[in-house]
């Protein structure tokens, strides 16, 4: 009798054989489930990205609304940029209040100028917590200064198209054909976007190197305006649609496979092909060039 009763232990056990066959079986399945999993990630990340984004846009939206004007691309030279200025329609007026326009930058409260906002973010590639704050770059330019950090952000505002002139050794121009101007202490009102707002981007996902968060001009703080490059972005020939996470350069970009999402002037939110053409890219930032749009 206890010779039976070890017998049918000893059977109900797995061997080890068979166990390699169910350890092979799961792996095989967590495998085939992986891309799926991912997938599904990716898309729930770039339906909140575009959210966020379309927040973004109906806060200019509102901001027109009220002064018949978009926002600044800056204030001043050196003061509060244009993600201040659209805070209180992005439900952040405790935030705005803690800001003294009048003033740079610079000589801003620390909660003013480190408190993050979750919906300037992308969730593919970063929150704000995760983001923190600029480490290098929030420079007075005047006086040349320390560092002082600020928020950062996925998002930057179109400011159009660049030029080279050969005449002055090949300089680099801002045409002053997007959504947002260079100079400082203006907007556009959207009867100056004549090409349409449909056919006009006015701000998507810019490009930031893995070695460059909050670092100089590439993601310095989204509030300061001294550092316009941070805050904003063009399309050119020297400046196109980033495709790598590592590229280096001053681009739009994001960190979703093969797009890139903008807000456009009309409100909407769509995406564009990495590898968009040159020309159709450049027709999408001018506001003014008076040219007809091709498919894309």
């Amino acid at each position: 009798m206890l010779t039976k009763i070890k017998n049918q232990t000893q059977k109900s056990a797995f061997t080890l054989i068979e166990l390699l066959v169910v350890m092979s079986i799961i792996s095989i399945l967590m495998g085939l489930m992986l891309p799926a999993v991912q997938k599904a990630r990716g898309a729930v990340n770039r339906i909140a990205c575009a959210n966020s984004l379309k927040q973004v846009g109906l806060s200019m939206w509102l901001y027109h609304s009220t002064f018949d004007t978009l926002p600044a691309t800056r204030v001043s030279d050196q003061g509060a940029s244009w993600a201040v200025l659209i805070l209180p329609n992005l439900e952040q007026e405790n935030l705005y209040r803690k800001w003294d326009t009048s003033k740079t930058y610079y000589q801003q409260n620390q909660i003013a100028r480190e408190t993050g906002v979750k919906v300037m973010f992308c969730p593919e590639r970063r929150s704000p917590s995760i983001a923190g704050v600029s480490i290098e770059g929030d420079v007075d330019t005047i006086s040349k200064g320390q560092h002082v950090p600020g928020a950062l952000s996925d998002f930057a505002v179109n400011m159009g198209t660049e030029s080279k002139a050969a005449s002055v050794g090949a300089a680099t121009f801002f045409n002053n054909d997007g959504a947002f101007p260079s100079a400082s202490g203006r907007g556009y009102n959207f009867n100056m976007i004549r090409d349409g707002l449909s056919n006009t981007l006015m701000a998507g996902e810019k490009h930031v190197p893995v070695s460059k968060w909050g670092v100089g001009a590439y993601d310095s703080s989204i509030y300061n305006g001294d550092i316009y490059l941070s805050i904003s972005r063009v399309s050119s020939p020297q400046h196109r649609i980033s495709t790598t996470v590592d590229d280096l350069d001053w681009r739009f970009g994001s960190y979703h496979f093969g797009i890139i999402q903008f807000a456009f002037c009309d409100g909407g939110v769509r995406s564009v092909a990495a590898n968009i053409s040159e020309e159709t890219f450049r027709r999408l930032a001018s506001r003014n060039d008076g040219e007809v749009l091709s498919d894309y």
